[in-house]
């Protein structure tokens, strides 16, 4: 069962900028070279302001970008001007995020918030840095998991996060990405191959984090969220997805420092069985949308 993704436009609508206009062929995409390329001016913002990903300026015909430097992470800052650079370029942005007059915008990105645009300008983000023709090709020789996660992230100079969100969604295997932070669930994302699999429910925005999985044990220690440490085990795909095939899944945990997140990778033990047919089972009626 195929999902149909609701910002697949933004996505699609970066990788033609990036093959068209800037005619970029290869990893890693730098953007603050493309911002500066187009005349805009890409400035750190200072390391006591916190709180948000980003800031577009545009006044007197001119436009700037602002990157946070609160979180030390250079993935992290190319996907923030990243976001900013879809802001210019997507259609609608400006007169949406500039109303009245107004020549700043703050943004937060990182698929956490619930506007439209910031959702938007996040996958625009996604595919002016890890384009699908590009990304794939490296992904046949990361490996698994987080370690493909990782390594992917390192190729791409992209946020782990925002790595492991795009590896999910072009990776042929069955594959689940959450975030959360302390008890709770801030977004789920699953590939094609594990709704095939047909799992009860999605986690939601929210929701705890299941008592028995590994995620709960690990975010119990602030102090390990912050070091960026690793965890694994087998879970159970009941804890998480509720009703679920009897399939083996591994996951795997690390946190995201001084962001205070955790990222959780869970993926399937052994191969999966032939999928069958499923044309006659229309339960989710062929749709699917990540719940911020």
């Amino acid at each position: 069962m195929a999902r149909r993704e609701p910002y697949a436009f933004a996505t699609a609508f970066a990788e033609k900028l990036l093959r068209d206009e800037f005619k970029i062929d290869t990893l890693p995409i730098d953007p603050m070279a493309l911002a500066r390329s187009r005349g805009i001016r890409v400035i750190a913002m200072p390391h006591n302001h916190n709180g948000v990903s980003g800031m577009f300026i545009h006044a007197h015909g001119k436009s700037a970008i602002a990157y946070a430097t609160h979180i030390d992470n250079k993935g992290f800052q190319h996907f923030s001007v990243a976001h900013e650079i879809g802001h210019c370029f997507l259609p609608g942005h400006i007169d949406a995020i500039l109303p009245n007059g107004a020549t700043e915008h703050l943004s937060r990105s990182g698929f956490v918030s619930d506007d439209r645009y910031e959702l938007e300008a996040d996958h625009f983000a996604a595919g002016l840095l890890m384009p699908a023709r590009l990304f794939t090709r490296a992904m046949e020789t990361a490996g698994d998991g987080l370690d493909a996660t990782e390594r992917l992230a390192s190729r791409c100079k992209t946020s782990l996060t925002a790595t492991a969100i795009r590896y999910q969604q072009l990776t042929q295997e069955a594959v689940a990405i959450i975030q959360s932070r302390g008890s709770r669930i801030e977004f789920c994302f699953m590939s094609n191959a594990l709704l095939a699999l047909k799992p009860g429910r999605w986690p939601h925005k929210g929701e705890p984090v299941p008592r028995r999985s590994v995620t709960h044990r690990f975010n119990a220690d602030p102090e390990r969220v912050a070091k960026a440490e690793r965890d694994a085990d087998e879970v159970q795909g009941v804890d998480w997805f509720g009703a679920f095939p009897d399939v083996e899944l591994y996951e795997e945990v690390v946190g995201l420092g001084r962001y205070g997140r955790t990222l959780t990778v869970i993926t399937t033990v052994d191969a999966l069985p032939d999928e069958e047919d499923d044309s006659a089972d229309s339960d989710h009626d062929g749709r699917w949308e990540p719940r911020f």
